[in-house]
């Protein structure tokens, strides 16, 4: 495999946990996930839309302190279910200028001695198909969501992954069918042996 660290990305609902678990079982992979249900302020952001400045501040504690000691064990090859500059994509969208270049600087200063993934792959998926997936896993700070907001994620996602230098590969998220996990699996590890460059480009699971 020519990769030892991939990040899945994408919007919420893309299904990034369910395929970060499902890569580093087939990969012998440590398993790295976000950690967010102790972030406090998080509720309060979604109910309101206040406190959005305090929940990336918690955000960019928690995943330092995790990254901390995750690193300090030895690893051959990782799967994460979030890239770790992933602060910056909400912060742009719910920060005002002055709190984002805190936050950044903040973040660079927390962060920069962590190894980044040389892969990234992004799950594409529909907005409505997102919406689902959101109420279907019934986390009750995320009910409230409406459609606006994951739209405006997506387009800051795509000005974020613009500006990434690595690998980024694109799926479709409704085709990675885990009823054939052993289609899937064979198809990854194909995908995970190839060179790719330091672009987007988009992938389909299905062999035609």
């Amino acid at each position: 495999m020519k990769y030892n660290h991939i990040a899945i990305e994408g919007n919420i609902g893309a299904g990034k946990t369910t395929l970060s678990n499902f890569l580093s079982n087939i990969l012998s992979a440590s398993l790295l996930l976000e950690e967010f249900e102790e972030n406090k302020f998080l509720k309060k952001f979604y109910e309101s839309g206040d406190y959005a400045l305090q929940a990336e501040v918690q955000f960019l504690l928690d995943r330092s302190r995790q990254l901390k000691e995750f690193y300090e064990k030895p690893h051959s090859t990782i799967v994460s279910d979030y890239y770790p500059n992933k602060s910056l994509i909400f912060s742009k969208m719910n920060l005002n200028e002055e709190e984002f270049n805190l936050l950044k600087d903040f973040h660079h200063y927390l962060f920069n001695k962590f190894p980044t993934p040389d892969l990234l792959i992004f799950l594409d998926r529909n907005i409505d198909s997102l919406y689902t997936n959101i109420r279907r896993r019934n986390r009750s700070y995320e009910l409230n969501m409406d459609l606006n907001y994951l739209k405006k994620l997506d387009y800051y996602y795509e000005n974020w992954l613009e500006k990434l230098d690595i690998p980024i590969i694109r799926i479709d998220a409704d085709t990675i069918d885990l009823n054939n996990p052993e289609f899937l699996s064979l198809r990854f590890k194909q995908l995970l042996d190839l060179d790719f460059p330091k672009t987007q480009r988009v992938v389909k699971l299905a062999i035609t």
